[in-house]
């Protein structure tokens, strides 16, 4: 920390001597570090989301014939859609419990609970795994399709 310090002091003193050439000079070199900083990181931001798509195409593959059941009660109606989530995929956090009521005045609120169960940011992979996760994913989509016709 004190050789650091000790930079610091020092640039900070040339930065004081200098011409406003050498200063212009200075700027665009900082500028030139700080987007090849940020080239970096998004390099680095893209190698790590192709990572995490390699590791769940074997996953959703394996997860194909349950999303197909999804996908089959989706089409039939969103009672049927959220009936069926609740039966073979319970919630893992809370004690939320499927709903009785799935009038037209109610099912706007029953789809955007479910969707707040289920959406990706409420089920992290740290927590319940990259499977669970997956199927969250999917689980919303079906459901945000369904609430777009409630809207």
């Amino acid at each position: 920390a004190g050789k650091d310090a000790g930079k610091d002091a020092g640039k900070d003193a040339a930065k004081a001597g200098e011409s406003a050439e050498e200063k212009l000079r200075r700027e665009a070199e900082e500028a030139a570090d700080a987007r090849a900083e940020a080239r970096a990181r998004e390099r680095l931001d893209e190698d790590e989301r192709m990572r995490k798509a390699c590791a769940s195409a074997p996953v959703m593959q394996d997860l194909q014939p349950v999303l197909t059941k999804i996908q089959t009660a989706a089409k039939k109606s969103p009672q049927a859609l959220v009936q069926h989530i609740f039966k073979f995929h319970p919630p893992k956090q809370g004690d939320a419990k499927c709903p009785d009521d799935f009038s037209d005045a109610v099912m706007r609120k029953v789809l955007l609970k479910t969707i707040r169960l289920y959406h990706q940011d409420k089920n992290p992979i740290d927590a319940h795994g990259l499977e669970w996760h997956l199927l969250c994913r999917e689980i919303t989509k079906q459901l945000n399709a369904k609430f777009e016709l409630y809207k």
